[in-house]
């Protein structure tokens, strides 16, 4: 084998080898963000909040939907809410309640009833 061509075929071959290693990286780099991500929603600043339910609305769900109902709730900011709560609190419009907001290191807000 003449040495031009052993050079052009040695150049082929790294260039493949490359190729799978580049494409070896970008996975395991995919999935490193996706871990990065999961762990930023799990980092979550909890804030209690008051407000006045506005509304209640029957809770649609898969199993014990008997057992909860929607209540939209206007925070003292101005922000209307809903979160699920149980009957048996006999929650009534115009009740002052406390609220808890979620806030997670990713941006998203989700509420709970305290």
């Amino acid at each position: 084998m003449r040495d031009e061509t052993r050079r052009r075929l040695n150049r082929a071959l790294w260039i493949e080898r490359a190729q799978y290693a580049g494409i070896g990286l970008g996975i395991v780099a995919a999935i490193g963000l996706a871990f990065g991500y999961e762990t930023l929603d799990l980092k979550v600043d909890n804030t209690d909040v008051a407000g006045v339910v506005t509304d209640i609305e029957p809770l649609v769900s898969k199993r014990d939907a008997a057992d909860g109902e929607n209540v939209l709730v206007k925070l003292d900011d101005g922000e209307m809410v809903r979160v699920v709560a149980y009957k048996s609190r006999n929650i009534k419009i115009g009740d002052k309640i406390q609220v808890v907001a979620h806030h997670h290191a990713t941006g998203r807000v989700t509420h709970t009833l305290r």
